[in-house]
């Protein structure tokens, strides 16, 4: 145990060390913190001008916190997949004379970590924002911190280290689970589209007393009541339940035998988990790691163009290959976030009055936010071929890039069309949000070009990353902050050509830049 405990904690400062030798990391390790901060207030910020900052609100987000974040923490380790092996574990700890199950626990450090600061967090929020007594905030943590991680910590240990359960069952605990995550969904969405969307609703939702009584995640949602709002005769009973629940999974997990039967599939687990991060570095949008090879369809077509333009030919019969064409799952994506903007937010974008700035405002945010997918032009530029093309910068960057224009105008109307039927907003303000949204994906493909060409790799992909996000939010920002206090002072109906000009001329500015330096990318290839 000893072993196990002085691994963990290299690994912690090990990783600290890295981050703050290398450049690149320390500059996203700041980044994320300075965002993260900037989040946690806005989220506040959003909760006191939305009228939720409030007990009830607290309750709330525990209530989904118990639906979503349990569940989802139990999928993961019902398919295996919710600890992160190393393949060094393989090679080093798995042949350890260590018992399997201290291996397991002593593994999922960095969900513990995880659990502790997203807890610490939400005590800090309970006093601050909702209104919570210190008293209530502590038993709040101490609930999440000690008595649910406990809770966590023997499901996990019991759907790994169970040697005696079938293959077949622990798959159906998944599928199971899935099912449930689906049917609470689809069972909220009913009931705001026949209640209306209102925090009425939301609270007599809360008040209901079947969500208590569900098992495990209702009586779990009853000792947050218990402990915020007061006993009951229905929270009481269902709170000793969850306590007892908890109590016998502990019991069940250290009685439980374990002969490391999960080693062989942690070790594939492994080295899968490397091969992703290896893809997602090269710029993939990977999520999943399930192992199926691929599939594509039979293309009888061969590549007709000369010069430049072969790029774009190969780039489209490469696509013409895939099962689905250009929808992938950055367009699967695009259609969850269309449906949530679309009935989340329609009944109060539509009374704003404000529902196109609403709607400009959203794009604008998740074109920013999703411009670390830049699809089949990040490997173009790795590609020697690219630069040995007997044609011009210009004609050679345009044809890389054209397959991802035609996937952002595509994307761009899957978005913005239902938003803004739903949102009812003009047509014409419709087809502008669209154009604004090709731009603004054609003007992060330029400036990835300006980003790498000025850093190289000093800094690394995550410092180009940050580079290009910079000089995009300072250029549209500047735009934006134009166009609004034109449409303030002078007309609304200015702002959106204004904004789409702008962008125009930026990305514009942004490809002929980028042009003149593609010739010094091939030294980085």
């Amino acid at each position: 145990m000893k072993a196990l405990i002085y691994l963990t904690k290299r690994s912690f400062i090990n990783n600290l060390k890295r981050a703050v030798r290398k450049p690149s990391t320390l500059i996203a390790l700041i980044f994320g913190i300075v965002y993260g901060i900037f989040i946690i207030f806005s989220l506040g910020t959003l909760a006191v001008s939305v009228h939720i900052d409030s007990v009830n609100g607290l309750l709330a987000i525990l209530s989904v916190w118990s639906i979503y974040g349990i569940l989802g923490n139990f999928m993961a380790y019902s398919s295996r997949k919710g600890i992160i092996f190393r393949p060094g574990h393989a090679h080093f700890v798995f042949t350890a004379p260590v018992n399997p199950k201290l291996v397991l626990v002593a593994s999922a450090w960095m969900n513990y970590l995880a659990s502790v600061i997203i807890w610490l967090l939400i005590g800090i929020a309970a006093v601050m924002v909702f209104g919570v007594s210190p008293v209530g905030a502590v038993l709040i943590v101490f609930a999440g911190c000690v008595i649910e991680l406990i809770f966590e910590m023997s499901v996990m240990v019991f759907l790994y280290t169970n040697d005696h359960l079938p293959e077949k069952f622990i798959k159906a605990v998944g599928v199971l689970i899935k099912v449930l995550m689906a049917a609470f969904t689809l069972a909220i969405v009913l009931y705001f589209r026949i209640n209306g969307l209102s925090l009425e609703s939301a609270w007599a939702l809360l008040d209901m007393p079947w969500l208590q009584m569900i098992p495990v995640i209702g009586w779990q949602i009853a000792a947050y009541r218990l402990i915020l709002l007061g006993p009951t005769v229905l929270n009481v009973i269902c709170t000793v339940l969850y306590l007892g629940v908890v109590a016998f999974s502990a019991a069940a997990a250290l009685r439980m035998k374990c002969d490391g039967g999960y080693y062989e599939e942690a070790a594939k687990f492994a080295d899968d988990y490397a091969e992703l991060k290896k893809r997602q570095r090269n710029g993939e949008m990977v999520f999943g790691m399930n192992g199926r090879k691929r599939s594509f369809r039979r293309v009888r077509e061969k590549i007709a163009g000369t010069g430049a333009k072969t790029i774009f030919d190969r780039q489209l019969l490469e696509y013409r290959k895939e099962k689905f064409f250009f929808f992938d799952k950055f367009t699967l994506i695009t259609i969850v976030l269309a449906f949530v903007f679309s009935y989340g937010l329609g009944d109060s974008a539509a009374d704003s009055g404000f529902a196109q700035l609403f709607l400009l405002g959203v794009v604008a945010y998740v074109s920013l936010v999703m411009s670390g997918y830049l699809g089949k032009w990040e490997s173009e530029l790795k590609n020697p071929y690219l630069f040995l093309v007997p044609d011009t910068p210009f004609r050679k960057m345009w044809y890389s890039t054209l397959t991802e224009h035609i996937k952002a105008i595509i994307n761009g109307c899957i978005f913005c069309i239902p938003i803004g039927i739903f949102w009812h907003v003009h047509p014409v303000e419709i087809v502008y949000c669209v154009l604004i949204y090709v731009v603004i994906q054609a003007d992060r493909l330029y400036t990835t070009v300006l980003a790498q060409s000025l850093l190289g790799d000093v800094f690394g992909k995550t410092g180009q990353n940050i580079l290009r996000m910079f000089i995009q939010m300072a250029l549209l920002g500047a735009g934006a902050g134009v166009a609004v206090m034109v449409g303030i002072f002078a007309n609304m109906d200015f702002v959106f050509p204004i904004v789409l000009i702008y962008s125009m001329m930026v990305t514009v500015a942004m490809g002929v830049l980028a042009s003149l330096r593609f010739d010094t990318m091939e030294q980085l290839v």
